[in-house]
């Protein structure tokens, strides 16, 4: 082999050697830009999603302010919207029960009048009943008619075996004689109602 030959092979040699040894040279720059770029990513990730994290943390805390409020008016005008509407509810109640009451009193106090209307009657009516009778007794005292029940009043006690009821008179079989006819009740009622008028 002549020396020009070796020397070509050691100039492509070496040209293979650099061209190798730039390639990687540049490959390697390549990599350590890459994984920079890789790192500086994630730092701009990290750093972006902890400012969206804070954001959401703020903005849903507001949401929670504001639902809060929105909770307490919604309440409020609940609370005071049924008082309302009770109170409307109560008010013509409340004046029913009013005027039932009065009602009440009212019939109450008519009871109670014609109650002691009844009684004063009822004494005015016994009273006018026992003086019937008295002037029943008189007026057949002065005809001489026998009294009969409705001038005696109440029935007397029935007399025993040995003792004749008092006011009756002996049988006519016992003494013989004929009873005497008692007046017609026509004779009686004319002879009462000159009296009574």
């Amino acid at each position: 082999m002549s020396m020009s030959a070796i020397l070509i092979i050691s100039l492509a040699a070496g040209v293979v050697l650099v061209v190798g040894g730039g390639l990687m040279m540049y490959m390697a720059n390549l990599v350590r830009n890459a994984y920079e770029i890789k790192v500086q990513i994630n730092s701009d990730l990290d750093e972006r999603l902890k400012i969206i994290s804070d954001d959401l943390d703020k903005k849903s805390l507001w949401i929670k302010q504001e639902l809060t409020e929105e909770l307490e008016k919604i309440k409020l005008g609940l609370s005071q919207s049924n008082a309302r509407s009770l109170q409307e509810m109560a008010e013509p109640l409340s004046r029913r029960i009013a005027a039932l009451e009065d009602i009440l009193k009212k019939d109450r106090t008519d009871w109670s009048k014609a109650v002691d209307d009844t009684r004063q009657g009822n004494t005015s009516l016994d009273a006018k009943l026992v003086q019937f009778r008295k002037d029943m007794r008189r007026i057949e005292e002065k005809l001489g008619i026998e009294p009969t029940s409705a001038t005696l009043g109440p029935p007397p006690k029935p007399a025993t075996a040995e003792q004749p009821a008092a006011g009756t008179e002996t049988a006519p079989a016992a003494t013989g004689e004929k009873p005497k006819p008692s007046p017609p009740l026509v004779q009686k009622v004319g002879s009462i109602l000159p009296d009574l008028g």
